[in-house]
């Protein structure tokens, strides 16, 4: 019944989302009032029959029922609270109902702030863009055709055809497939809804912007634009810090960004975006650049668009991490990018001609021209990543089977565009604040190259930079830092209101410092052996079976439970054993590993955990992932992650000998004969006796306490016995007993086992041989290929990746406090 009403809202909101485009296309062709208030009432309830269907699938989801496909496919019994809120969001049809509420949110908003004549036709983009969202998930099927994938739809509707659906129509598993168990982070309960936030938000400009053009009043717009687009930015900006941080602490390839479809599908437009923002800017103080702050306002909203239908259609499904499921939304999400785009390019190209443009150029030495020039090397940093974005899809052109490019594809267009950047910031902020003439703006650049010089150098010496391309990418980095900071103290001592800008552009360069230090200087950790050999392997002097050079480094080095190491000549680092629990995963080892520093500083524990891929795993198979464990500081992290270990190893093992029986057994061969673990040693008193890679030393006989013995107890006594493991110099004492007791007339034997956890392994004092002074040791679990608990570690040290951190929260404090500045001037403006 929850679910019918569920789906009965959304088929409603889709409903009234069309009735209120029309409303708002009429009010805003006839420009009658009665049109847009009754337009208005139908926004407010699509949002309301919006917000009691997400209830209705968070009831679900709470309550488990399993018979519901998306349910099932993003739940299961044991998820923590938490994480069973976080699954509406964590599928495709969940996320696009958050994008609608999100969507919906910044919809009343603006219907309480926007003025005329804009409110009409800002609403009816608005409208359409949250009518094709809704045409998502509304999940109508005609027979011949469907639209969109309702997340009410059960498994028997999903997969009809499935034999168990056949034999059972009202088949209910007992359990869900459960949340992927990557998104099992807070990071990623906080991410999703901030970034639709942005993705709405960055809507916003786009149809201000399609009023502009509508009502032909080109200037006007930004001013109430202006302020969203700045938020939207700060939104995206904060996804996209949440999602880096997520990557860092969750995955294993050691960065916060990998340059993946999903990342960029924030990054472009928070791009383009920022582009949009400094053409806004040179269009309210000059009365120029009309064009590109249209342009770069509609592309920003269609790069959205246009990532979504890379990530959510299926079309690079293979290659990136995470991107979404196919659930055959291809041709509606095709039909959304082309309707956006024609609407808003068609439009701009039709009205270009009428749109103001200005008859002489700015100057070289002028803010418009610098600020422009800002905007325009965002826009190509942006065009180059949507480019190798897509390359799969263009690549289809030439070849079957192109492959996306490599991340130094990215690394290597992006570098030479950010130099330039950077040294923009700070001509382009002298100049905005100042006119200059060359000798005028030579003298104010006199200080801070004085300055960004002697930074560069300290930096290059103490972190040993050897490559040119860097030594100029530091001095960009740090020019920006301090040509904008010394801005930024003149503006505080003239006008703190205007410094939003300003902070801005500090935390740019302050992020391309943390970027190049953390990623190009990161330090593997390693034992001096593997140095050693890696050493080696530089000089050309390994090589493989084959007698070919072995080129690639060694990146990880062993630990044996118990036995500190040596690493970097910096830390002892010691393997102390791990917990296996199943909370918030079944079957997570949480590893303990001890850092000392030999300078004497306070020893710490690193806590990685491995666990299994519920989602991914099968019966025959366990896909393992790790979490890495970051222990974070003001100059450097040390990041950490067990890469393997004896109990992975073990658990593959026992899976595989599981197989080869069940093997076995299907095809009638015989089985293996199981491996012999019991063994008896006769041993006399100060004798050892190795056994596979245990030494056994009797050392004496010991009396044993009436209260251990056996009623009737004859002879009683314990043997005192040191077990070690001779590989890693591990050993116990231990005392079994061995008493002869009487009952019924008759002798008896007793001998309890003694239990050595450590190594699974029973010891019991079997029989004694007075006369020789010998006694006779039974020996459970002995196993031949017995080794010490182990685990490989890869560990990085990675320098300064606080100022990666920090550059990003200059950059959303830059534009909250811009946000606030134009906002107090547009509610002036009212």
């Amino acid at each position: 019944m929850i679910a019918q009403i569920g789906n009965l809202f959304l088929s409603g909101a889709f409903a009234v989302s069309f009735a209120g485009l029309i409303l708002y296309a009429l009010s805003s062709i006839k420009e009658e009032k009665k049109f847009e208030t009754y337009a208005n009432w139908l926004w407010m309830a699509k949002g309301l029959f919006v917000l009691i269907s997400s209830g209705a699938l968070i009831y679900l989801i709470m309550t488990h029922q399993f018979q519901y496909y998306y349910v099932w496919n993003y739940t299961s019994l044991d998820l923590e609270t938490q994480y069973l809120f976080s699954a509406f969001y964590g599928g495709q049809e969940g996320s696009f109902m958050l994008w609608i509420l999100c969507g919906f949110l910044v919809g009343a908003g603006l219907i309480r702030w926007t003025r005329k004549p804009y409110r009409a036709p800002v609403m009816f983009v608005m409208m359409l863009t949250q009518l094709f969202l809704l045409s998502m998930v509304v999940g109508w099927d005609f027979g011949f055709t469907k639209i969109g994938a309702s997340p009410f739809r059960t498994i028997a509707q999903e997969m009809p055809n499935a034999p168990f659906i056949q034999a059972n129509p009202d088949f209910v598993p007992a359990d869900g497939s459960g949340l992927n168990d990557l998104l099992k982070s807070p990071w990623m309960m906080i991410h999703p809804p901030i970034i639709f936030v942005g993705f709405a938000m960055m809507t916003v400009p786009f149809a201000f912007a399609i009023a502009s053009l509508w009502t032909k009043t080109y200037h006007e717009w930004i001013r109430p634009a202006l302020p969203w687009t700045l938020a939207a930015n700060v939104s995206l900006l904060t996804a996209i810090f949440l999602g880096g941080y997520w990557a860092y602490e969750t995955l294993s390839f050691g960065g916060y960004w990998a340059w993946d479809p999903v990342e960029n599908a924030s990054l472009v437009p928070w791009l383009i975006g920022t582009a949009g923002i400094h053409a806004m800017i040179i269009q309210r103080k000059s009365l120029r650049a009309h064009k590109a702050s249209l342009f770069f306002a509609i592309l920003a909203y269609v790069a959205v668009i246009y990532q979504t239908f890379l990530t959510r259609s299926g079309v690079l499904a293979e290659q990136s991490v995470h991107s979404f499921v196919d659930l055959g939304l291809y041709g509606q999400l095709l039909l959304f990018i082309l309707v956006i785009a024609i609407m808003g390019i068609g439009f701009y190209l039709y009205r270009y001609r009428e749109i103001p443009s200005v008859d002489k150029e700015s100057e070289f030495l002028s803010k418009e021209f610098m600020t422009f020039t800002g905007a325009i090397l965002l826009f190509i940093l942006g065009f180059v990543i949507i480019i190798g974005t897509s390359s799969p899809i263009l690549g289809r052109l030439f070849v079957d089977n192109p492959t996306p490019p490599e991340i130094q594809f990215y690394n290597n267009w992006s570098m030479p565009i950010v130099i330039i950047m950077a040294f923009a910031t700070v001509i382009g902020q002298y100049l905005f604040w100042q006119k200059h003439t060359w000798e005028s703006l030579a003298g104010k650049m006199i200080m801070p190259l004085i300055l960004t010089s002697i930074f560069t150098v300290v930096s290059i010496v103490f972190g040993e930079v050897r490559n040119l391309y860097y030594m100029i990418y530091i001095f960009a980095g740090w020019f920006a830092v301090i040509g904008n900071g010394a801005v930024l103290f003149e503006l505080i001592l003239k006008s703190p209101k205007v410094i939003g800008g300003t902070i801005t552009h500090i935390g740019f360069g302050a992020l391309l410092l943390g970027i190049i230090a953390s990623s190009v200087y990161t330090e593997p950790l390693l034992d001096q052996r593997t140095a050693d050999y890696n050493s080696r392997i530089v000089a050309g002097d390994v090589f493989d079976e084959e007698g070919f050079p072995i080129t690639q480094p060694v990146e990880m080095f062993e630990l044996e439970i118990n036995r500190p190491k040596l690493v970097n000549e910096k830390y002892m680092v010691t393997y102390e054993g791990f917990d296996v629990s199943d909370s918030p995963r079944p079957g997570q080892q949480t590893y303990r590993i001890k850092f000392e520093p030999i300078d004497g500083g306070d020893p710490y524990y690193m806590n990685p955990v491995v666990y299994p891929m519920m989602t991914s795993s099968s019966m025959d198979n366990i896909d393992w992932s790790v979490d890495p464990h970051v222990r974070t500081g003001w100059f450097s992290d040390i990041y950490l992650y067990v890469a393997g270990s004896k109990y992975v190893a073990s658990r593959n093992e026992e899976l595989d000998q599981e197989r080869r029986l069940q093997q076995m057994a299907q095809t009638g061969g015989e089985s293996e004969e199981p491996i012999e673990d019991t063994q008896k040693i006769e041993i006399q008193e100060g004798e050892t006796i190795d056994a596979g890679p245990f030494s056994f030393t009797f050392m004496q006989f010991t009396p044993a306490s009436e209260e251990s013995l056996p009623e009737n107890t004859q002879i009683g006594v314990r043997a005192q016995v040191r077990v070690e493991h001779t590989p890693s110099g591990n050993a116990y004492d231990v005392e079994p007993l061995f008493a002869v007791y009487t009952e019924d007339g008759r002798s008896y034997t007793y001998s309890p086992p003694l239990k050595i956890d450590r190594w699974e392994m029973d010891v019991f004092f079997s029989s004694i041989y007075p006369e020789t002074d010998t006694i006779e040791l039974t020996v459970e679990g002995l196993d031949e290929e017995f080794e010490e608990d182990w685990v490989l570690v890869v560990a990085e040290k990675k320098p300064y990746v606080s100022i990666v951190w920090l550059g990003t929260f200059l950059l959303m404090a830059g534009f909250s406090i811009s946000i606030l500045r134009h906002w107090e001037r547009e509610k002036k403006m009212k």
